[in-house]
Formats: structure tokens, C-alpha cells, sequence
């Protein structure tokens, strides 16, 4: 009876750490490279409040990065593989408030 009790309890622990865990792209990867000086935002729109911008686009050469999912004031956006130093599976994440990168996470 004790060693059922025994993993009883070791099941429950195990189910409560992996729920707890961080969902996906919570956690930073890396920082970014090679950035543009900003980011520009669609015409007539600007950084700032806590909406992210869609599209926004790279001034140096017109890459075009699209917003997948925002929260809590940081947009993730996709990007071409490679770009800034993103990979497959992976976003840039942006402060929509500034425009300021804040790294690469997961997808």
C-alpha cells in the first residue's frame, strides 16, 4: 500500500512541474543581429500604446515581418529564415511600445 501511496504522490508531482512550465516562446533564445536602426510601422500609424503594429517593415531593404501573436505588449513576429539571426521556429520579438527589438524566442 505505502509503495502505490509512493507513486501516487510521484505522479501528481510530476503532472503539477510539467504544467507548470513556461509556454512557448516565453523564454529568450538569443539576441538578435544585423538590425536596422528601427523598424517602420504602416502609414499612419506609429510606435507606442500597447498595440503591436502589422506589417512592419525593415527600411533597409523592404523585408516585411508579420505579427503572430502579442501579449501583454510585445508583438512575435515572423521573419525570413536567417534574418536577424532567426531560425526556423523561431520569432522576433518586439516591444510595440518603443519598436525596440527584444531578442529571438520560440515559436
Amino acid at each position: 500500500m505505502k509503495i502505490r501511496h509512493l507513486f501516487f504522490k510521484a505522479g501528481i508531482l510530476l503532472l503539477v512541474m510539467g504544467c507548470s512550465g513556461s509556454r512557448t516562446g516565453d523564454v529568450m533564445v538569443r539576441t538578435a543581429e544585423d538590425l536596422p536602426a528601427g523598424f517602420e510601422t504602416p502609414a499612419g500609424t506609429s510606435w507606442g500604446g500597447n498595440s503591436c503594429r502589422n506589417p512592419i517593415v525593415d527600411p533597409v531593404d523592404g523585408t516585411e515581418l508579420i505579427l503572430i501573436q502579442s501579449q501583454a505588449g510585445l508583438g512575435d513576429y515572423s521573419v525570413e529564415n536567417g534574418k536577424y539571426g532567426v531560425g526556423r521556429g523561431e520569432l522576433l520579438r518586439i516591444n510595440c511600445t518603443t519598436g525596440e527589438v527584444v531578442g529571438i524566442v520560440k515559436r
